[in-house]
């Protein structure tokens, strides 16, 4: 995210752009290339991105929102190959320190081919509607917001909220979502590779089929039902809090709990299972990708399919599934349409300033000149 946002201001783009406002309004259409790249910078507020097929982006808030267009030419060589996550220090109500440390994510690449890039930044309630062939998304909350992105189909995603929560709602990409503090939700998505992280609250998947998939939490539990793995990395993990894994298919699940009783399963179909200690595999449907559930101080819970279809599960971990409902349920209320009173700047290109250096050059050593 922080590459992206550099790139958009790096070099020749730095000079060649000035803040000049223009008609103001509610909503607007911008008119974007066949395969654009898109950046959503917020300091606060819910946002929510859904993808239609029109050929262009509409931004609709009830805030303050400003936008740039890039063309191809000047987003060539800007697009990043990899992100950095944030660090951030969370407490909670009782004293407790959760820290997630800083982590590199690496991009997919995107299909070849020209890419211009569109920057949207500002605060408060907006809802944007992205081309269907919007091929990078990457959205920074830097304050307090909720951020629920629909139906996104490009080849790379990025999702940074310092403190609310993020939902993906029919997912088809690869990509990464953080939360400092707060919730992630994915239900009925596909991806090639997720990186789905936060310091404290709770992290929820149903009906979700993943190549390479990475889900942890530092304070926080983790409920993912109905899932699915194919060839690849699999991991949930807790630091402080449950995880609770329900799978479709074959699998092979090793789960390393905390306590004589730190593992509990369930399995409606064929299955082996062997415990040893405070650790257990579990063989599903004959075998398949290797799937890890770790929970250093707390409990796993393992079945096939989802916790409902298994009663007995579900009454032992209820916290938990009540708690699944409740978020799901705050994400889902975002208003369909923003509020109306907002404003929508548009930035036009300007020519670059007299005597302003474009092009990097060997930096002058010594003092200034008029101090010689």
């Amino acid at each position: 995210m922080k590459a992206f946002a550099q790139g958009a201001t790096a070099a020749s783009l730095a000079v060649a752009l000035a803040l000049v406002a223009t008609a103001c309004a509610r909503a607007a259409a911008i008119a974007v290339g066949p395969s654009p790249v898109v950046s959503v910078q917020m300091r606060y507020g819910y946002l929510r991105i859904v993808t239609w097929n029109r050929p262009q982006v509409e931004v609709e808030t009830g805030g303050h929102i400003g936008w740039q267009h890039f063309d191809a030419a000047s987003v060539r060589g800007h697009i990043p190959r990899d992100i950095t996550l944030w660090a951030q220090h969370v407490t909670n109500a009782r004293g407790g320190s959760f820290d997630l440390p800083a982590e590199q994510f690496v991009l997919p690449a995107l299909p070849p081919g020209n890419h211009d890039a569109l920057v949207i930044h500002g605060a408060g309630p907006t809802v944007i509607h992205l081309p269907a062939s919007t091929q990078m998304l990457a959205v920074r909350i830097a304050g307090n917001g909720l951020l629920r992105i629909e139906g996104y189909r490009g080849a790379a995603f990025a999702a940074l909220v310092h403190q609310g929560g993020i939902a993906l709602e029919n997912v088809r990409s690869s990509g990464v979502a953080q939360v400092g503090r707060g919730p992630i939700v994915a239900e009925n998505s596909t991806f090639g590779r997720i990186r789905a992280r936060n310091a404290l609250g709770n992290i929820f998947m149903r009906n979700v089929t993943a190549r390479q998939i990475d889900v942890g939490s530092v304070g926080g539990s983790i409920l993912a039902e109905n899932m699915r793995f194919q060839n690849g990395l699999a991991r949930f993990q807790s630091q402080r809090g449950n995880v609770v894994l329900g799978v479709r298919g074959a699998a092979q699940i090793d789960a390393q709990g905390r306590g004589p009783h730190a593992i509990a399963a369930s399995f409606h179909g064929a299955h082996q299972l062997s415990q040893s200690g405070n650790g257990a595999r579990a063989i599903v449907a004959g075998g398949g990708p290797i799937v890890t559930a770790l929970s250093p101080r707390g409990r796993v819970v393992l079945f096939d399919g989802s916790i409902a279809s298994h009663p007995r599960l579900s009454r032992r971990v209820p916290a938990i599934a009540r708690a699944f409902r409740l978020e799901r349920a705050r994400l889902t209320r975002l208003p369909k349409r923003a509020p109306r009173g907002g404003k929508i700047r548009a930035v036009r290109r300007m020519p670059p300033p007299r005597r302003q250096v474009i092009r990097g050059r060997p930096r002058r050593r010594g003092p200034p000149r008029h101090l010689r």
